[in-house]
């Protein structure tokens, strides 16, 4: 299962990535405000080891995102 907020309308080609393991949902409001802008994907990453971050946020793009992503 895929931890993800999304705003805004597809496709999505931005995402707003929180700073590491305990600040999941933190950057809502930047997420809220860029969906005027763009589709926005905001994964909420539960992984504990950088490895395991990126590779969570990996497979979060691959399923989700219209690649490329800024």
């Amino acid at each position: 299962m895929i931890n993800l907020r999304k705003y805004g309308k597809p496709p999505y080609t931005v995402a707003v990535v929180h700073g590491g393991p305990g600040a999941r949902g933190q950057v809502a409001p930047v997420a809220r405000k860029l969906s005027s802008f763009a589709g926005i994907l905001e994964p909420l990453q539960t992984a504990t080891t950088l490895d395991e971050l990126v590779s969570e946020l990996n497979c979060v793009l691959q399923e989700s995102a219209s690649l490329p992503v800024v």
